[in-house]
């Protein structure tokens, strides 16, 4: 959108003797700013209402969108200012600019050029000016004060951890007057800490996070130590002070985790793999993506198939079906050969055909030897022709076999949260992560609020069957289950899939020096490259121990078969002594 300089109630053309230096001064200014800000954005101008000096010609100088407040009251725009000179009259008058910016939210990690206009030097003195700024945090700033008719100053972090002394700008003179030689009076700061502490907040989440006697490892704390590294700062670990975990808003509507570190100011920046949702969207400022976490819902490992079932599992449901239809038409076809009419066809063709044929062709599907009473081609052909078939679906059969036997197969789970709402499982995870369902009421009123410290527990106890839905993410999951050989079930929906960050209490000066190191790093893929490495280890060493024994359970359907089959084969024993003492009887009787 574009913004008119307003200057219609203030005269253009200053010419009282006592506001000559300061119009020089702001001439000047604006040679400064049309070089250095950023003509796409409007700059925001703070004045004092009662000293109206110098404005004036420095819209002439620097000639391009502007912003005027003359009264330190509530702005009526909205747009995110990233550019402010502030005229001031004297210190007093800058710190009061300073708060009203900082009571409105403005950027203070923007680009400043701040005017001091008053001719007595302890009214703008640069030494307590530096002071101020620091305590405002306002990093990326250009002072000017009438001394030498006008000098402007920065100032940089020194090697004693405190701002250091005014440093005078160079080419001041030629830019000023001339506006030659204006260019990077705003580089970046914060590049190099002088091994001064930065404190972190954060907390043990593998494998994103391991703490070791105040070492981080992980993908995660690999990550941390290469920033601190590169920032030349030496790293200050601490666990939240109030709560645990990654940080939400409790019922009193305070923070509580490491975000509430850092909302209180007890820690730099916060690194904890935590997702980006509304809330803390609204209150903290982020880094630039570096990787990204998937967050699921976890339960209790699905129910095993019986073991009887491992029989058939080298065959699909189609195969099945097939091989069952075949074999009932081979009985059919049995026992059609063994009536009257076939046998009597059969001995005028001169084909004996065994009273056991449906025995010796069970006999030569399992493999068996077989005594042939016959020498005719065809009979031959059709017994060759059984054997081969027999002797292929057997080979596939066994196979596939011992892998089916080893092989733990589940019966079909949860797919989405509201499957598990409807068999009427509670469910919850961290209080954040129940705005992702804010649109969604039966979630988010039934939402079961878990303490991070909570997480382990609960997964063990999903392990043993507890009826329970788990949000949490997806590495962390799998490292529990590589870790401890035990089982979840990762719902197939995702919550989401949202970037990993860091967050930093709002308009930090710690976000573009650490974005700029961020965005290296991922051009080189050293994120990915630490969490692939934090995620392999657990695989590599169970690939060298990959032999699995059958265990008996497994072959539960061979030993049920056996079992039946003696079972019929007894109680078939018994209906024959039965009939034949039923035909010794009759044939008593008939003597």
């Amino acid at each position: 959108m574009s913004i008119t300089p307003i200057y219609s109630h203030w005269e253009t053309d200053v010419s009282c003797d006592e506001c000559k230096n300061i119009d020089a001064l702001a001439k000047g200014a604006g040679n400064v700013v049309y070089h250095n800000f950023k003509w796409q954005f409007a700059t925001l101008v703070l004045m004092n209402s009662t000293v109206l000096c110098g404005v004036s010609a420095f819209m002439k100088s620097y000639g391009k969108n502007i912003i005027f407040v003359n009264e330190l009251s509530s702005p009526m725009f909205y747009e995110t200012m990233s550019q402010f000179v502030l005229f001031g009259y004297d210190l007093d008058n800058i710190v009061a600019m300073l708060q009203w910016i900082e009571k409105y939210n403005f950027d203070n990690t923007g680009n400043f050029l701040i005017i001091c206009q008053s001719d007595e030097r302890y009214q703008c003195d640069e030494t307590e000016a530096v002071k101020i700024l620091w305590g405002f945090r306002v990093v990326n700033v250009i002072f000017v004060n009438l001394s030498h008719h006008g000098t402007g100053y920065s100032y940089n972090f020194e090697e004693n951890c405190k701002p250091g002394p005014p440093i005078k700008l160079e080419n001041w003179g030629t830019c000023f007057q001339s506006g030659k030689n204006c260019y990077d009076y705003f580089p970046m700061k914060l590049q190099n800490f002088h091994e001064c502490p930065i404190l972190v907040s954060t907390f043990i989440q593998q494998p994103y996070m391991v703490l070791n006697n105040g070492v981080p490892s992980g993908a995660d704390g690999d990550l941390l130590r290469i920033l601190i590294e590169a920032l030349n700062a030496t790293l200050v670990l601490k666990t939240p002070w109030k709560g645990d975990g990654w940080g939400n808003l409790d019922e009193n509507g305070s923070w509580v985790g490491s975000l509430g570190d850092l909302y209180y100011n007890l820690a730099d920046f916060s690194m904890t793999s935590a997702s980006i949702t509304e809330t803390r969207y609204k209150e903290f400022q982020m880094s630039t993506f570096y990787y990204h976490l998937t967050v699921v819902w976890v339960t209790h490992p699905s129910v095993e198939e019986e073991p009887t079932f491992k029989l058939m599992r080298p065959f699909r449901t189609d195969s099945r079906a097939a091989l069952l239809v075949f074999f009932i038409l081979f009985l059919l076809l049995v026992l059609i050969v063994k009536t009257n009419f076939c046998t009597s066809l059969l001995m005028v063709m001169k084909i004996f055909v065994s009273k056991s044929i449906l025995f010796h062709s069970v006999e030569i599907c399992m493999g068996q030897p077989v005594a042939l009473q016959t020498k005719k081609t065809s009979v031959l052909s059709l017994i060759l022709i059984w054997v081969v078939f027999c002797f292929l679906i057997r080979t596939f059969y066994q196979v596939h076999l011992i892998n089916s036997l080893k092989t733990d197969v589940y019966m079909s789970n949860f797919v989405t949260i509201k499957d598990a709402i409807r068999e009427q499982y509670d469910f919850g995870g961290g209080l954040a992560l129940r705005d992702y369902y804010v649109e969604q009421p039966e979630i988010f009123d039934n939402w079961k609020d878990v303490n991070s410290t909570d997480y382990l527990n609960i997964m063990n106890n999903l392990t043993k069957g507890t009826k329970f839905v788990l949000a949490m993410n997806v590495a962390s999951t799998k490292y529990f289950i590589r870790k401890t050989g035990k089982k979840l079930h990762i719902l197939p929906k995702k919550i989401v899939t949202s970037p990993t960050i860091l967050f930093f209490k709002k308009f930090s000066p710690l976000v573009l020096p650490i974005n700029q190191i961020l965005s290296r790093l991922v051009e080189f893929g050293i994120p990915q490259m630490l969490y692939e490495n934090s995620t392999s280890t657990l695989l590599k060493t169970e690939s060298s121990n990959n032999y699995k024994p059958i265990k008996l359970k497994e072959c539960a359907g061979c030993f049920e078969i056996l079992c039946i089959g003696w079972l019929l084969s007894f109680v078939i024993l018994i209906v024959e002594m039965l009939i034949k003492k039923c035909k010794s009887i009759k044939l008593c009787h008939k003597h």
